[in-house]
């Protein structure tokens, strides 16, 4: 188990239910696009519940961790805030996660279209940085 968690409780049994009723409460406290990643967003049994939530630009992520512990049962919760995430972690939660809710599609759709093209405009740049750096830790070693 992963150190982080060894004073709280095993997730629920029934979590995959629990996910199902976040809907009406990103409704409520005004979530644009809400995403699961990790583990539970591939169906396999996990630590903690990944969360990806996109908000309106004054309202922090971490005012909804209470509200989000009571729903799902469980204070194993990791949550993302999109508009403050790196592109490269926005890329990677919208191919491998799923959307749990969407206020409005056409906003989840922009948003999703926005991170693809952004990583792939700096993924050349990218790649090269990563060669700089695996030649230098090949120097190292």
């Amino acid at each position: 188990m992963n150190k982080k968690w060894y004073r709280t409780k095993p997730l629920p049994s029934d979590i995959a239910s629990r996910l199902d009723q976040l809907s009406s409460l990103f409704e409520a406290e005004g979530v644009l696009v809400a995403y699961i990643f990790g583990s539970l967003a591939q169906q396999r049994e996990g630590n903690d519940v990944d969360l990806a939530l996109l908000l309106p630009l004054d309202q922090p992520v971490y005012l909804l961790r209470e509200k989000l512990s009571a729903v799902l049962g469980t204070e194993r919760i990791d949550i993302v805030d999109l508009s403050r995430a790196n592109n490269v972690l926005r890329f990677e939660i919208i191919s491998t996660g799923r959307c749990l809710y969407a206020a409005n599609e056409e906003l989840r759709l922009d948003f999703e279209l926005e991170t693809v093209r952004i990583y792939h405009d700096r993924e050349v740049p990218r790649r090269r940085q990563e060669a700089v750096l695996r030649e230098r830790m090949a120097w190292l070693s």
